[in-house]
């Protein structure tokens, strides 16, 4: 590039400028305009200001760690946190607001102070956000333990961190003078298309968030998706993962796991079950009436099992028809199974005593869910 007149003229004025601070600086000891006093000023107001920041921040880490582990409360453990996140980018602002309160400095260099000024508190806002959001996942977790996949804990730390941080920096922008309207339309704009050729994978994402706030199963529950049932181990950003009861892992996609019907049977608070039960055509009307009777006493002497009805519903060419409803308030399957196990034993055992015959191989058993 050749040097033309305005360029030469431009660094002969900052030449002149250079020596003119220096000839002042030899006559009158005088630096960017401020007198040697005004600078002893600035700095011991500079490393007052830090000493005293410091000190506030030992002592008060200090007194508040005591009181936290005094208490169980959340609060005064997030103010230790706060003040434990405290960085040097903090002690620099506070240098820096030290040293200008006592010195004018030239217009470059008083921009190039602002800049400072707000990049540090930037910095430092970023570190208080890295500090929330991992007390808050960590509370969050040690409630939930059932459902602190890693995975999924990571994500939603990202993307609260990458939201705040963002806000940051375009109020870092805004302060440097930067017309952020256009910058966010600019990237308003690029977002859109970004989202439309990643939707399945976003789609995935909000799934997995959907599923970890709103809680249709956590971890360990056993849940039914159509015709496909498990133990859930894993909810990750794009597939969430069962284990069947055949031993193989059945893997979801997020997005088509909250469009199925889920059945969430750990939370169910018991089981119903319904038995068919059909006795010998030649059994006469006096057993016939006594068979509910004797289902009733057979579910009554169970625990964890309420009776709910017992009726003769039909006479086939086959034998006459019982139906009998029996609900086990104890969600624990081998409790459930070993309470129908009880139930038909006794109800046998009845069915010898008083001479009732079974149809030949009529006699079946089935479940279902719900009340009568």
């Amino acid at each position: 590039m050749i040097p033309t007149a305005e360029t030469s003229a431009s660094v002969t004025r900052l030449a002149q400028q250079a020596a003119a601070a220096r000839d002042r600086l030899i006559t009158d000891g005088s630096f960017l305009g401020n007198s040697p006093a005004q600078w002893l000023q600035a700095i011991a107001a500079a490393a007052g200001g830090v000493t005293l920041l410091w000190v506030l921040r030992t002592l008060t880490e200090r007194r508040l760690a005591k009181l936290a582990e005094q208490t169980d409360t959340v609060a005064d453990d997030f103010a230790v946190a706060l003040v434990h996140g405290i960085r040097t980018s903090l002690f620099v602002y506070v240098a820096i607001v030290g040293v200008d309160a006592f010195i004018a400095f030239p217009p470059p260099a008083d921009e190039a102070v602002r800049i400072i000024k707000i990049l540090a508190l930037v910095l430092q806002g970023v570190a208080w956000t890295n500090v929330g959001v991992t007390f808050w996942l960590e509370q969050w977790a040690r409630n939930n333990p059932r459902q602190s996949d890693r995975t999924t804990m990571a994500a939603l730390g990202f993307g609260v961190r990458l939201v705040l941080w963002s806000l940051l920096v375009l109020l870092a922008l805004q302060n440097y003078g930067v017309n952020i309207t256009t910058l966010i339309t600019g990237l308003g704009v690029s977002g859109i298309a970004i989202a439309l050729a990643v939707q399945n994978i976003l789609g995935d994402l909000f799934a997995a968030l959907s599923i970890v706030l709103d809680k249709p199963f956590v971890l360990g529950d056993y849940i039914v998706v159509d015709q496909l049932e498990g133990t859930v181990e894993k909810v990750g950003l794009k597939t969430t993962r069962i284990r069947s009861v055949n031993g193989e892992e059945i893997i979801f996609s997020n997005a088509d796991l909250l469009k199925s019907r889920i059945r969430n049977l750990a939370r169910r608070e018991g089981r119903r079950y319904v038995l068919h039960t059909t006795v010998a055509l030649g059994t006469d009307a006096v057993r016939l009436s006594g068979i509910p009777e004797l289902f009733k006493q057979a579910v009554e002497g169970q625990p964890y099992v309420t009776f709910q009805r017992s009726h003769l519903i039909g006479t086939t060419p086959a034998g006459h028809e019982f139906e009998t409803a029996f609900l086990v308030t104890n969600a624990d399957w081998l409790i459930a199974l070993n309470a129908r196990q009880a139930i038909l034993l006794r109800v046998y055992s009845a069915f010898q005593r008083e001479g009732i015959a079974l149809a030949s191989g009529m006699a079946t058993v089935t479940s279902a869910r719900g009340t009568a």
